[in-house]
């Protein structure tokens, strides 16, 4: 592999749209690549000139990109615009489908950062108090002969036990890496349906299987793919097993004269609007920036769900957090105001 980390995903996104606009001034292929290379890191521009001699020694430019390690659906996107004379329009789109993918990743990250730093330095307050500082007290409350109160009888049981707890937290985080392994391995419309059935998360499963469909066949669409092309694009190198499995799928009732909205609306894992989009898409032979549009408000949709959520979870979790707090510290102090008032 020729690419490695240091060249990001949005580094390379950039690249392929930066080569589509040189590709589409009249450059050739090659002289638009050198040309990629100016105020590039030197690690970028080995990585340039390993992909030219690439090129130099006969290779398929969608071969190059994939041996240097870019997406799939982006070397079959390349490999059938370059097939239909739209090389520069497929580049173009595939690097603006990569951007658009990791603006999307960056929000929701964004959006579950705050929660799980919250939950990280509760857990940090817990092991430090009860590990290092708790211990010290109890020895000067057991030599001056204190009773200790309940809620610090009941932190130091949680201390005692604090490896018990430790052992237990890793054993299930085990039993959830296994579960996750095994029900990797069930069909995929098996996985579906289990993901469909989870309290309160069924839609939001759908939001995220709509736009995840939308938004990768409206951009493949849009890079002057056919349909049946998408569907073959799609299902010979999907980004994710659902959208192999949903290719394939379509692309079968597809040969067997079925209409692709049709076909859409068989499935149960959809947001019903996905098939009249579609439908309205053809009929104005716009299909590819309708799914574009569309997935990008799925994606807006999903976002304020979630951030709605989260303005009901966040305080709280904030309050369970303080209340947590307050009784760690009340544990440690209550002990002193009774040995300062039996003085």
């Amino acid at each position: 592999m020729i690419f490695k980390k240091d060249w990001t995903k949005k580094e390379r996104a950039l690249f392929l749209v930066h080569l589509g606009e040189c590709i589409a001034d009249g450059y050739p292929l090659l002289l638009a690549i050198q040309m990629q290379r100016y105020n590039q890191s030197p690690s970028v521009r080995r990585k340039l000139d390993a992909m030219l001699n690439l090129l130099k020694e006969g290779n398929y430019f969608y071969e190059t990109l994939s041996e240097s390690g870019f997406p799939g659906e982006v070397c079959s996107s390349v490999y059938f615009a370059e097939s239909a004379g739209k090389l520069a329009e497929g580049l173009k789109e595939s690097g603006q489908m990569m951007q658009r993918r990791e603006e999307d990743h960056e929000k929701l990250i964004r959006l579950l950062r705050y929660p799980v730093l919250l939950i990280w330095l509760l857990c940090l307050m817990v092991f430090v108090i009860g590990r290092y500082l708790l211990p010290s007290f109890i020895r000067l409350y057991e030599s001056l002969s204190i009773r200790l109160p309940l809620i610090t009888r009941i932190l130091i049981l949680f201390s005692s036990h604090i490896y018990l707890l430790i052992s237990l937290m890793l054993a299930g985080c085990l039993c959830f890496v296994l579960a996750v392994k095994n029900f990797r391995r069930l069909p995929v419309s098996r996985q579906i349906g289990l993901l469909l059935r989870l309290p309160g998360a069924g839609r939001y499963v759908r939001y995220y299987l709509t736009h995840h469909f939308s938004f990768y066949l409206g951009s493949l669409l849009r890079s002057g793919l056919s349909v049946r092309q998408a569907m073959d694009s799609l299902s010979e190198k999907g980004t994710t097993p659902f959208l192999k499995y949903e290719a394939v799928r379509l692309r079968r009732l597809l040969l067997h004269g079925e209409r692709l909205e049709a076909a859409v609306r068989t499935s149960r894992w959809y947001l019903p609007e996905l098939a009249a989009v579609i439908h309205h898409g053809q009929l104005n032979s716009m299909l590819g920036p309708s799914l574009s549009t569309y997935s990008a408000k799925v994606m807006e949709k999903m976002e304020q769900r979630m951030q709605t959520l989260l303005l009901f979870c966040q305080p709280a979790l904030l309050l369970v957090i303080g209340g947590l707090v307050l009784g760690l510290f009340a544990s440690v102090l209550l002990p002193v105001f009774q040995m300062i008032n039996g003085l």
